[in-house]
């Protein structure tokens, strides 16, 4: 009984720390406003078209994943036999994967945007 008490005493402490946390330190990403400039607003409807076009290839990803990357699997396995510092080349896989990951999501979101004010402008039609 006693260490029911303990863990609800936890969770009364940490849930005003939790519903307190900002939209920055939330643990997974939620829906965002479109944010607009003022050279956005003056683009025609060919413009937001072109800049779409654009930003379009910055959303794909080249980089094989984990288990299809064979750099990982030599990395591995030459670490495991010869040099351990090979092991290295993992984190520098992770890092390069969550910069381009950075880069994706951001080019999405500003296509996303691009897209709200092609569809507030009615240019479909």
């Amino acid at each position: 009984m006693r260490a029911i008490s303990a863990y609800s005493l936890l969770a009364a402490l940490l849930l005003p720390v939790s519903s307190a946390s900002s939209a920055a330190t939330r643990l997974y990403p939620q829906p965002l406003t479109p944010v607009f400039d003022e050279a956005d607003e003056q683009m025609t409807c060919d413009e937001l078209n072109l800049e779409i076009a654009r930003l379009n290839p910055q959303t794909y990803s080249l980089k094989p994943g984990f288990y299809d990357d064979p750099y990982h699997a030599a990395s591995i396995w030459i670490g495991a036999i010869w040099a351990p510092g090979a092991w290295s080349y993992m984190a520098y896989s992770g890092v390069a994967e969550f910069s381009e990951s950075s880069r994706m999501k951001d080019a999405e979101n500003r296509i996303e945007a691009l897209r709200y004010l092609k569809a507030r402008r009615r240019c479909h039609d």
